[in-house]
């Protein structure tokens, strides 16, 4: 594969209900590999038109594919499979026209990626590719849910067994800690699970809630400095809120902190008093005892990590509109989003001084991370994967941007 060339990525997954096509963890997930790789969603389930069309405007490098109707050729679900798959999906069948779309482009898949326990049927016949199970759940433990309580004792172990076959079938399996565990338990080789997956990156763990008190009026950014979007976006911030909203700023300074910054950088910051530059990483933004964190976003698409680890600080967070609605995960009040430059110099000014408003958006923003943070690092250990792969297969392209990219 040359290196110009995206990895094609097959991802298979269930509807999650009605009303609903994609869960919030699949949605993590997505929208974490849509950043290096082109992917083609394969939706199990009923799900309409217009919900297909919402996730290619969503994720715009993908292809989606679901909803077809039944017909004749479609096949029971396997017996292990087939109350869950009535419960989950409405259904106990494995449509066949889904199966037959997938089929057709599975010579161009460098790898699969399966979500859900009821959408492993739909993987392409003979294909070469890498099959990657992530596994939002262990279904065979979920002894707590109504219908599991009917189920009859040999249901119950079928559904074992067939979830046991996929751990041979499956190149590696990714889980958050939890489910991780529980899948041990059911018998899963540890050698098999992906072996970061009960560990955070640094900047990625959950920072102990700071209080007001040990908090200064600054505001902080951390990221990648030579990375271009984010230079274009700091350039933004400087020149549009805070140099013409010096009386609103006049008492907080701005902190930047990451690595490789350019000279225009150097040169802007040193146009302003307030300004400064540190080396070092997320963290070091509470050691400086930051008030809030800002996230510009004008440029960059990677936006999701980006806030979830602002988030994880435990400080407010300000961005703009325009960064949000690229967000591919629902961030909820976890940020405070504004609509201009004018507003964002405001907003800062207030989190600044106003102590209420200030621990509303904290606890608001450390709730979101606590919610979302293991979803985000499981889905980087597959992003890291798919990485590898690329690069043993040639695409080392994409490889020697991983490093950098995780502080992006």
């Amino acid at each position: 594969m040359s290196a110009s060339r995206r990895l094609q990525v097959l991802y298979l997954t269930s509807t999650d209900g009605p009303g609903e096509a994609l869960g919030a963890a699949t949605r993590i997930v997505i929208g974490v590999l849509a950043r290096d790789v082109d992917v083609s969603l394969a939706v199990a389930g009923s799900v309409g038109h217009q919900a297909l069309q919402q996730l290619r405007e969503d994720f715009v490098s993908m292809r989606a594919a679901g909803g077809f109707p039944a017909s004749s050729a479609d096949l029971p679900a396997p017996p292990g499979l087939a109350s869950l798959s009535q419960e989950r999906l409405g259904s106990s069948i494995v449509n066949a026209r889904l199966q037959a779309a997938i089929q057709r482009r599975s010579a161009s898949f460098d790898a699969v990626v399966v979500d859900d326990l009821t959408a492993w049927p739909y993987r392409p016949a003979q294909c070469a590719a890498p099959v990657y199970y992530l596994a939002h759940r262990c279904e065979a433990r979920r002894q707590s849910t109504r219908w599991w309580q009917w189920l009859t004792a040999s249901r119950r172990h079928r559904l074992q067994q067939y979830e046991k076959a996929v751990f041979g079938e499956a190149t590696s399996v990714f889980a958050k800690p939890p489910v991780a565990a529980a899948l041990l338990s059911l018998g899963l080789p540890l050698r098999q699970l992906n072996p970061s997956f009960g560990r955070f990156r640094p900047e990625e763990g959950l920072s102990q809630a700071p209080q007001w008190v040990q908090t200064l009026p600054r505001v902080g950014y951390a990221g990648y400095l030579g990375d271009q979007d984010n230079l274009a976006s700091l350039e933004w911030l400087l020149r549009e809120v805070w140099t013409p909203g010096r009386h609103a700023l006049r008492d907080i300074e701005l902190h930047l902190v990451g690595a490789a910054p350019p000279s225009p950088l150097r040169e802007l910051v040193a146009a302003n008093n307030n300004v400064y530059l540190h080396s070092g990483g997320r963290q070091h933004l509470q050691h400086l005892g930051c008030r809030a964190v800002i996230e510009p976003l004008q440029y960059e698409q990677h936006v999701d990590t980006k806030l979830v680890n602002a988030m994880a600080l435990g400080l407010p967070v300000v961005t703009t509109h325009a960064g949000l609605a690229r967000a591919h995960s629902r961030l909820g009040d976890g940020v405070v989003a504004t609509s201009g430059a004018e507003q964002m110099a405001m907003t800062v000014h207030q989190l600044m001084h106003d102590e209420p408003a200030w621990q509303l958006h904290a606890d608001a923003a450390r709730r979101t991370a606590m919610q979302q943070l293991d979803d985000f690092e499981v889905a980087h250990d597959v992003r890291r994967a798919l990485l590898r792969l690329d690069r043993q297969e040639g695409g080392g392209e994409l490889m020697s941007q991983l490093t950098a990219s995780q502080n992006v």
